[in-house]
């Protein structure tokens, strides 16, 4: 089975050689849109004679910083609010976002994207949606870009995107319509002229679906894209899927920073966070030197640079600035957003029962409270994450009151993992004493950030008392992060039960209500084998992403396991249960609340 990035580069090619089959052609050039090739081979559709498909890599970074064309500055809340008001109108119905820890979901950990609320059951049409159209504000966790979080203007590891969704059958399905949507939110929305857009012919794969995908671009931005779900990757290959998936996600942060010009995203996005870190830090912004700095940000981007420092000395020269004046007052910024970008990623996670943990994609989060206390500890900042935490819980109130109601849940979690975090860093400092009598590499590094929690600038900071120079990698944190990704755990069960019940029908999954809603279901035995059991209904969550399975009974006998074979959700009992005779079920509700604590959204 291909990859995601296999299958979107190969799909992107196949979607392009016949752009009348997968994208809203007609409606493009009867807005006077015209298709060309860019240089790096996309084809886009533009209307004011570009001569680059947009993409900041092709034109050159950013160009609205200070000189927005959106003629509507939006505040934060005051996007999605606008947005879900503008498509109420066009018949979808704006709901609660998920958890951002996504149990239902078997391939992944967290909700990287908005459609990954709705996969794998509701795009395969397994499972119900809560409306066939609908928008969603769903918050989610992508952790590959920590290390460009504060510096490069707009990356995040939290991030809200905005879901426009459709689920319907292939006579409901009309793409020129979906599109014409959008293009009204950037036209209306935002306020842009046709000018100022620019649409990329692209293709997207994830959660083990693809199709063909449309991307727009404003002065070097990504503000989104469309996504048109056509298939399910299995395998034995793709297959189209039974109903028409419509997945637009909308960068919520990025509509935000656009419309406003401000000179980078977080001023936008935390705008009371910020100014309350300033003032505690002391930390001054020169909005002159930002307002400049602000369209070279893009980059710095780790992940696209070979020589970072190298292009520290373009940017400086470009500034007419010396490169140490420029770093000693743009990093110290970069920690400050860094630690309110940080903050909030852990809110949003921990109030929905997300753990630090030293395994998995929890792992990650015990980096975000290790980078976030390393910069405090860095700058010697009396900086409390708690504080910033309730900061962000009250910005957000309108669009997310749930984040207000579990503060105490969120402090006691963050002040157990910075006291874990000063107790080893105080037993630790011997070791790096002695570690600096060695050759340290990037390994050794990461060993003692893992073992000891001993942050790479601390070695540094050390090492430099002696005259030792240390080179820490640029994507330190996301090596680390790496280093712990969990794989997707597949349920081993012998052939011969797997082959026993291939010719039952898809078992109806009865869990997406309220998480404590749904402790309770009749079921009919649909096949037994041994101690294996299918219904033809069930509450009963499976294995999946590494996250646990429910526990209860079954007509009083314990159920020990559930696992999915293809759309089928096995039980495992202690006991014996009849074919064809209809049971009670009962799920253990004080083990669905440890694994779902906090999720104050349903799902």
């Amino acid at each position: 089975m291909l990859t995601d990035k296999q299958q979107k580069k190969e799909f992107k090619v196949i979607a392009s050689k016949n752009p009348e089959k997968y994208f809203a052609v007609e409606f493009l050039k009867k807005h006077g849109f015209v298709r060309n090739q860019c240089k790096c081979g996309t084809y886009y559709w533009d209307a004011s004679g570009k001569d680059t498909c947009g993409d900041p890599a092709c034109r050159g970074g950013f160009s609205f910083v200070g000189n927005t064309p959106a003629k509507h500055k939006l505040d934060y809340i005051q996007v999605w609010e606008k947005f879900a008001e503008m498509f109420k109108g066009f018949g979808y119905e704006p709901i609660k976002r998920y958890p951002v820890v996504a149990r239902w979901n078997p391939t992944t950990d967290f909700t990287i994207a908005s459609i990954a609320a709705f996969q794998p059951y509701v795009v395969t049409g397994e499972v119900e949606p809560p409306y066939k159209k609908l928008t969603i504000p769903q918050f989610c966790l992508r952790f590959w870009d920590i290390d460009n979080v504060g510096l490069t203007a707009s990356h995040f590891t939290g991030f809200v995107m905005i879901g426009q969704h459709a689920f319907v059958s292939k006579e409901e399905w009309d793409q020129d319509k979906a599109f014409s949507e959008i293009y009204s939110w950037l036209t209306s929305g935002l306020g842009l002229s046709k000018e100022e857009i620019t649409f990329h012919e692209d293709s997207w794969a994830g959660g083990g679906n693809f199709g063909a995908c449309m991307e727009f671009f404003s002065r070097g931005v990504e503000l989104g894209n469309q996504v048109y779900m056509a298939y399910e990757q299995t395998v034995n290959g793709s297959k189209e899927l039974k109903i028409k998936v419509l997945d637009m996600g909308m960068g919520h942060e990025r509509n935000a920073w656009f419309s406003q010009g401000t000179a980078n995203a977080y001023e936008a996005v935390f705008p009371t966070v910020c100014e309350k870190l300033k003032k505690i830090t002391g930390v001054e912004v020169d909005d002159e030197l930002m307002d400049k700095f602000g369209p070279y940000a893009a980059n710095l981007n780790i992940d696209e640079v070979e020589d970072i420092e190298k292009e520290w000395d373009k940017i400086s020269k470009a500034l007419n600035i010396d490169k140490l004046e420029l770093k000693e007052r743009i990093l110290p910024l970069q920690g400050l957003y860094s630690v309110a970008e940080h903050s909030r990623a852990l809110l949003f996670a921990l109030n929905d029962g997300a753990l630090p943990s030293n395994v998995g994609g929890e792992y990650n989060l015990r980096v975000l409270v290790r980078r976030a206390l390393g910069f405090i500890q860095k700058y010697k900042w009396n900086v409390d994450l708690v504080d910033v935490c309730k900061w962000h819980a009250e910005y957000l109130k309108p669009i997310y009151p749930e984040l207000s109601e579990n503060l105490d849940s969120v402090s006691k979690i963050l002040k157990v993992e910075e006291k874990k975090y000063k107790q080893t860093q105080e037993k630790s400092k011997h070791v790096v004493s002695k570690l600096l009598q060695t050759h340290i590499t990037t390994e050794k590094l990461i060993e003692i950030y893992d073992s000891q929690g001993i942050p790479p600038e601390i070695v540094q900071l050390e090492a430099s008392k002696i005259g030792k120079k240390i080179e820490v990698p640029d994507n330190f944190y996301a090596l680390v992060s790496g280093r712990h990704e969990r794989k997707v755990q597949v349920h081993q069960t012998t052939n011969e039960v797997i082959s026993e019940f291939e010719d039952l029908p898809a078992t109806k999954a009865l869990y997406y209500g309220g998480y404590l809603n749904d402790l309770m279901f009749d079921a009919t035995v649909l096949k037994v084998k041994d101690n294996y059991v299918v219904l033809d209904k069930t509450c009963f969550y499976p294995t999946s992403g590494g996250q646990l399975h429910d526990v209860g009974t079954l007509d009083g006998l314990k159920v020990v396991d559930v696992f999915k074979q293809g759309d089928k959700i096995v039980h495992k009992v202690k006991g014996k249960l009849t074919k064809g005779y209809g049971v009670k079920g009962v799920v253990g509700k004080e083990r669905r609340v440890q694994i779902a604590i906090h999720h104050t959204a349903t799902h």
